[in-house]
């Protein structure tokens, strides 16, 4: 009986570990889901555009300042945001979530 709980204790270790160094590297390759929502104008009454944080409808200078800073210091991000086309400079937010993915908001 003792060997089979070691036996079953040894291979729960085990697949614990191999999932930490599947999740490693694909942190490594960069395979983040970035989703980008563009801010429209406050008369527009669209659905998606209400479902915004107000944080992010009405950006302060701290969070731009913040959402330029990680443009700037996430290699990766600036790439993808250049190759769909955004302005850098119109990003007024980006969020987190908590597998890693972010969402960016454009002016």
């Amino acid at each position: 009986m003792r060997k089979l709980i070691m036996l079953a204790f040894a291979v729960l270790i085990g697949t614990m570990s191999l999932g930490s160094v599947a999740s490693a590297r694909d942190a490594r390759s960069g395979t983040v889901s970035i989703t980008v929502i563009i801010i429209k104008d406050e008369v527009d009454d669209d659905d998606q555009t209400q479902q915004v944080p107000r944080a992010y409808r009405y950006p302060s200078p701290q969070t731009i300042a913040k959402a330029q800073d990680e443009i700037r210091s996430d290699a990766y991000l600036r790439v993808f945001l250049q190759k769909k086309r955004v302005q850098l400079r119109n990003v007024v937010g980006i969020q987190t979530a908590f597998n890693g993915g972010k969402i960016v908001y454009v002016r």
